[in-house]
């Protein structure tokens, strides 16, 4: 009768174990599961945020007449929050370097880049005296932009710089109205969120004409082509 006693004892046992555990299973797959949710959730915000800041940045180019004094850096996006560089605070927490992120984009290293170095062949930047030289344009945090009632708690900055298809070895000057690359600009858009959390778009914008009929013809921006970038700066 005692082992009998004994068999069922560790009969209950191992089932209460059993369960036990099936139990903390089901609860870990839910917990993943919405953790999973919540990052694709979050994810998705942030690439629409950088997707905002495209918009934006094409709004502003489209008020201006001559491109070349956004490519040298002397006209920003009305959309700034102090000098086109250094450390700024990321809503949520955390910090990003718009310094060292432009000059990441610009030679592959944090720190000042140097005529050769910007000018070197590499597989990013392919073109040699014609790379593009990224200029900071609009940067802010997206909660200081008034059309949106609930901002994503980010970061945003937006890089413009001449498109890849001149060849007059002057990245700081648009090409003339009859040479390729004319009014063709590219744009680098990045969303900064929490926890390093970062979502990177770049386009392609050109001056487009908006309206019919004489005197009716207005600046305007079209987009020629939209990409997402997996692999960022760090």
């Amino acid at each position: 009768m005692s082992a009998e006693r004994g068999i069922a004892l560790i009969m209950v046992i191992l089932v209460t174990a059993f369960l036990s555990a099936l139990g903390a299973g089901l609860i870990l797959a839910v917990f993943m599961d919405r953790l999973a949710t919540g990052n694709l959730s979050g994810s998705t915000a942030m690439l629409h945020a950088a997707d905002a800041a495209i918009e934006l940045a094409a709004r502003d180019l489209s008020q201006v007449a001559d491109w070349n004094s956004v490519l040298t850096g002397a006209r920003q996006s009305s959309f700034t929050d102090g000098a086109p560089g250094g450390v700024r605070g990321i809503p949520g927490g955390g910090t990003v370097d718009l310094t060292a992120t432009t000059n990441f984009l610009n030679c592959g290293k944090a720190t000042n880049c140097t005529p050769a170095q910007m000018n070197a062949n590499s597989r990013e930047r392919p073109w040699g005296a014609n790379n593009p030289r990224w200029r900071l344009y609009a940067f802010g945090p997206m909660e200081r932009l008034t059309q949106f009632s609930d901002p994503l708690p980010c970061y945003l900055a937006v890089w413009v710089a001449d498109d890849e298809r001149e060849r007059d070895g002057d990245p700081s000057t648009d090409a003339a109205s009859d040479a390729p690359g004319h009014g063709i600009v590219r744009i680098h858009a990045e969303a900064f969120g929490r926890a390093g959390s970062r979502r990177v778009l770049e386009a392609e914008l050109a001056t487009a004409c908006r309206g019919a009929g004489v005197g009716a013809c207005l600046p305007g921006i079209r987009v020629q082509s939209w990409q997402e970038l997996r692999q960022t700066v760090p």
